[in-house]
């Protein structure tokens, strides 16, 4: 087990998350909780499951408490990992529900599709080879991780933590996303490689010709063919997307109304409080009024 993790701002309440920044794989993996392990360098050979593979950095490995894993051969290799508890993502997650699987919240059976690769479900092993562009997210994310995990700024730095453990998941959920629609179709149509950008992207200031090049098509033929798979058109995408990703961000975490545009690719703060209005049909401000979730101090909701 890593060494626990002791809220110092809320009476020294134990957490449900640990930080390794040492990862050494020898008393792997963690009892009672879920992992997230990025190798940053290096190249190892390992066996789990049963299964033998070689982790060639940068790579993320998702593991679970019962999981069989050796270490089998390695060169010199750097590794970080995130453990967690699924209380820490969303108090009505445990193992026990997990196994269970009977959820009947939206909310809950979204974060219960989140746990599903470290228990290696949909055929999936656990392992997340990332291209730079997901490198240069997963690594910032797990140093700030890291960061709150250690100097605990303010009330909020779990708040924090869980919001860049939940984007460091749905980028590898759109990792996996993207290898089985490469594996389905043999190759990427314009849509999904936008789809792809998007949904790992939507963090910076995004335009309709960004997405024309990335998709290599003219604006009127990508609206087309866009709207043809989803039903509207890029941009409008774009803001739904942006504006679901605000709604979580909203009732789980503290931050401020700019920091919140910043963080989704907009410009202006002003801009991004008027598209949610629209959208949603109140201020985000009165959406994190109306639907705040309530955390103890030890992470976890009420």
């Amino acid at each position: 087990m890593p060494t626990p993790t002791y809220d110092r701002l809320r009476n020294n309440r134990q957490v449900l998350f640990e930080y390794v920044p040492n990862e050494t794989l020898t008393a792997y993996p963690y009892a009672d909780r879920y992992t997230l392990t990025l190798l940053t360098q290096g190249t190892i050979q390992v066996t789990l499951n049963g299964e033998e593979l070689t982790l060639e950095a940068p790579v993320v490995l998702c593991t679970n408490y019962a999981d069989r894993f050796a270490l089998q051969k390695d060169s010199f290799f750097q590794a970080q990992s995130l453990c967690f508890h699924p209380k820490f993502v969303n108090r009505a997650l445990d193992f026990e529900t997990l196994e269970k699987d009977c959820f009947e919240e939206l909310n809950e059976q979204h974060d219960r599709d989140m746990m599903s690769y470290f228990n290696h479900k949909y055929n999936c092993n656990g392992v997340f080879p990332l291209h730079a562009a997901a490198y240069l997210k997963a690594g910032q994310w797990v140093k700030l991780m890291g960061a709150e995990s250690l100097t605990q700024s303010d009330w909020s730095w779990t708040c924090r933590i869980r919001r860049y453990l939940l984007q460091t998941i749905y980028l590898l959920d759109d990792i996996y996303m993207e290898q089985w629609h490469e594996k389905e179709e043999g190759r990427q149509s314009p849509v999904d490689k936008v789809l792809d950008y998007i949904h790992t992207n939507y963090t910076v200031c995004i335009g309709l010709p960004d997405l024309c090049n990335i998709a290599g098509t003219n604006r009127t033929r990508l609206n087309q063919d866009f709207k043809n798979r989803t039903g509207t058109t890029v941009i409008k995408y774009l803001n739904n997307y942006r504006i679901n990703i605000a709604k979580q961000s909203l009732t789980h975490t503290d931050l401020k109304l700019d920091e919140l545009a910043d963080a989704l690719g907009y410009r202006y703060s002003s801009y991004f409080i008027t598209q949610f209005t629209k959208a949603v049909g109140m201020t985000p401000g009165e959406y994190r009024e109306k639907y705040r979730v309530v955390r103890d101090p030890h992470g976890t909701t009420l």
